[in-house]
């Protein structure tokens, strides 16, 4: 049986979805809400504080509740406690980043803005200069973050923004792993390279072909 605070958000995703209501405008008062749904005001306060929790509305004081969709933050935590309880190891992170950047590649070859190409560039030259690993790790990321931007494609950028905290301990070290495997930067820096010069040339198959030489090392060396 529905518990009573769900019909809450059910009629709320409804009126959503039939464009019956939008991003900025208010919802029903809970009294209101309370009449049409038969259901106790104490039931509608708890089906409106899980909605105001994940982000789908916000509350403003003497005003009343509005949509708000401010979930991004919501969505990426709750997929990063997804991934560590379900046991998400450095290979299938390793496998689900790949197939997310190829596609990446694919959409935005070509097509970057001045702003990207400019990000990707700087990051690049510090990824070469640098000689510190957590330096060297902040910019490996960086460019990585850049690329998913780029596509525009907001469920690639909620489903990669969810491995963050994640990443934020399985980059730096699976890095270390490659790096004392190859004995030396040199040919991760090249690869870097080489998909960056791709992108910005609008040469696809460059950029793939580092792509898949990034992801060969690291799945060569993550398990050493």
């Amino acid at each position: 049986m529905q518990k009573s605070h769900t019909k809450v958000s059910d009629f709320i995703w409804g009126k959503i979805y039939n464009q019956e209501i939008k991003v900025g405008d208010k919802i029903p008062s809970e009294r209101d809400l309370a009449k049409i749904l038969g259901i106790s005001r104490n039931s509608v306060r708890e089906g409106l504080r899980v909605l105001d929790n994940v982000g789908i509305i916000s509350s403003q004081h003497g005003s009343g509740n509005y949509v708000s969709a401010k979930f991004e933050d919501t969505i990426a935590e709750i997929m990063s406690f997804m991934y560590i309880l379900h046991g998400m190891d450095d290979k299938q992170i390793t496998e689900f980043r790949y197939a997310l950047e190829w596609e990446a590649v694919n959409l935005v070859s070509g097509k970057l803005s001045d702003e990207t190409k400019e990000g990707l560039l700087f990051h690049l030259e510090a990824l070469e200069k640098c000689s510190d690993d957590e330096e060297g790790a902040f910019h490996d990321k960086a460019i990585h973050y850049l690329l998913i931007g780029a596509t525009g494609n907001d469920y690639m950028k909620y489903n990669y923004n969810a491995l963050t905290k994640v990443m934020n301990m399985y980059i730096p070290r699976l890095r270390g792993k490659i790096i004392a495997g190859m004995k030396s930067e040199e040919h991760l820096q090249s690869v870097h390279r080489e998909i960056i010069e791709g992108l910005i040339e609008g040469n696809t198959d460059k950029s793939l072909k580092g792509l898949h030489a990034h992801f060969k090392y690291i799945m060569k060396y993550q398990d050493t």
